[in-house]
């Protein structure tokens, strides 16, 4: 029987999982893991640290490796290969006392950086006990990719050299290129992403055929899933339920109005994915729903966009309500039950198809009124619901699409847009010149306006508020992540940066996009007014676009209050 060394698949399994390390991908992993603790969009914890230090450093790793032997390929066809053996000697101790130096000193500085960024947006600093959970996690996860780098490698070798035997070598890294792809893309997906999306979609429907705790059916047939609903209460799903039976008590209205104005029980309109079939016919029950409950004789009719659950914001809702005593109408309807992130992957369509199938549905009804007769129209919608509330009006262009917004609604308010909205993408491009991306200026600002907070609103409604108004934070991660910062600086670096976003932030290829993937991932949990956080920014926005006559500053800071006690 041979011995395990005599076995080539044996011997090529040892040197692709027990090899030494490559002092080339060491050295590049080095670059890479000092870029992985410069701060971009929102600060990070030692935890969320450490997993983006051990995916740069391994990405680092394996790029070094391809360039050491693209280098040693090299020098053998010029006949210096002993050059590179003796060079990459010396390099491995200068680069191993590199490494002792540089390792403690950008721990000192990550955790510098870190705490800058935190005043930006009113966190807690860290503390030094960060750092060893940075240390820790970077090791452990790191190690990880590395075996699962190592497998592939086995993986790689075994197919070139079984193609050596009857292919010359450029034929076989060809071939094996090609493999590898193609069994990645299988393995990906054909596999492995349909029965990820089978288990998510098992268990976010599993949550959203429940009922969250202290959510009750409504006893009024002002709310869907109330008496006489025509969409029953079974078919609204989680969110829909909750937001149904979460309308403001009419007596916390009235409290916040005062006894100059009577109060009224708010409308809520819901159409689950359940309701019915298709967007259209989903859209069509909403409206019968909206005609069922006397919505078209409010003073305000607001068609929001649901984020991927199906959830509406309720600081948002609720904020339309105080403002108006009650004297609104809510529609909505549920495209997925999926979170927001898997949704921007997979539902975008779906966002935009229920977004323009409802809006005009709406609108359709609406536009039968007598003018003097209808309630103010406004389009609504939070993160991946403004993505499919753009999707409504956009035309191509700025002006275009901005005009068809304000053709058809008498306001539109979009929170916390995502970098593919292709309106705000295109409000940016249209900026006017010396305007930062992050706050552009398009005209004189009365039809069309994007502010970075509520408090960057005129102090009193104008004469002639926005009709188009979106609310972004520069540090808000959804609004500027895209793929493309993989091999560019994304928008948001360009001079100057906005107010809670690192003064210089460096850009490096593939760091930057992990780093802002960590962002994304970070940017739901933000301190409020910062980040994905809109809730301190709801009330003024609202107030911008929908304000009574004779609203003040006052009213616009009670309101504030008054709704943050709901975000708490």
């Amino acid at each position: 029987m041979p011995a395990p060394d005599d076995v080539p698949a044996y011997r090529t399994f040892r040197q692709s999982m027990l090899g030494g390390p490559d002092w080339w991908g060491c050295a590049l992993a080095l670059v890479f893991w000092w870029q992985s603790l410069l701060p971009t969009l929102l600060p990070r914890s030692g935890l969320i640290q450490g997993v983006v230090s051990a995916v740069c450093t391994t990405v680092g790793y394996a790029l070094g490796v391809l360039l050491g032997q693209i280098v040693r390929a090299v020098l053998r066809k010029v006949g210096a290969a002993d050059l590179g053996v003796r060079w990459g000697r010396g390099a491995r101790w200068g680069l191993g006392a590199l490494a002792v130096v540089l390792v403690p000193v950008g721990l000192g500085f990550a955790l510098v950086w870190q705490n800058q960024q935190r005043q930006l947006v009113a966190m807690e600093p860290l503390t030094i006990a960060a750092l060893p959970v940075t240390v820790a996690v970077t090791l452990l996860v790191g190690a990880v990719l590395v075996v699962i780098g190592r497998l592939v490698s086995f993986v790689v070798r075994g197919v070139d050299h079984r193609m050596l035997r009857v292919a010359p070598r450029w034929v076989s890294i060809g071939v094996t290129t090609l493999l590898v792809a193609f069994g990645s893309w299988v393995v990906i997906t054909q596999v492995g992403a349909p029965r990820l999306l089978d288990y998510l979609n098992s268990s976010f429907g599993a949550t959203n055929a429940g009922t969250a705790p202290g959510v009750i059916q409504p006893t009024s047939p002002l709310q869907s899933g109330g008496p006489g609903s025509l969409t029953p209460w079974d078919t609204l799903g989680a969110e829909g339920r909750a937001f149904a039976a979460g309308a403001t008590p009419v007596a916390d209205l009235q409290t916040f109005a005062g006894p100059s104005t009577t109060a009224k029980e708010p409308i809520r309109v819901y159409a689950g994915l359940t309701s019915a079939p298709t967007p259209a016919d989903r859209a069509d029950l909403a409206v019968r729903e909206l005609e069922r409950t006397g919505a078209f004789d409010r003073s305000v009719l607001a068609v929001v966009t649901v984020t991927g659950t199906g959830w509406v914001d309720p600081v948002a809702a609720a904020s339309v309500e105080y403002l108006r005593a009650g004297d609104t109408a809510i529609v909505a309807q549920q495209y997925s039950y999926l979170p927001s992130w898997i949704s921007f992957l997979v539902d975008t369509d779906k966002a935009a198809d229920t977004g323009i199938a409802l809006f005009d549905a709406v609108h359709a009804r609406w536009a039968q009124l007598p003018a003097d007769r209808r309630p103010k129209l406004v389009a609504f919608g939070l993160s991946l619901g403004s993505f499919g509330s753009e999707a409504v009006f956009d035309r191509g262009s700025a002006a275009a699409s901005i005009g068809a917004a304000t053709s058809s609604a008498d306001a539109v308010l979009w929170v916390g847009p995502t970098d593919g909205n292709p309106v705000w993408r295109q409000l940016r491009d249209a900026r006017d010149p010396g305007s930062p991306v992050w706050a552009p200026v398009y005209g004189d600002g009365t039809t069309a306006r994007l502010v970075n907070q509520g408090v960057d609103l005129p102090v009193d409604p104008p004469p002639v508020p926005p009709r188009v108004l979106w609310v972004q934070h520069p540090s808000d991660p959804v609004g500027w992540w895209n793929w493309s910062t993989m091999v560019a600086p994304p928008a948001w670096m360009a001079r100057p940066t906005g107010y809670d976003v690192p003064e210089s932030p460096r850009w490096f290829p593939i760091v930057t996009w992990v780093q802002e993937v960590a962002d994304l991932m970070n940017g739901f949990s933000a301190t409020p007014g910062h980040g994905h956080n809109y809730d301190p920014d709801m009330a003024a926005g609202w107030a911008a676009v929908a304000a009574p006559p004779g609203w003040t500053t006052a009213d616009t800071a009670r309101l504030t209050e008054t709704t943050q006690k709901l975000a708490s």
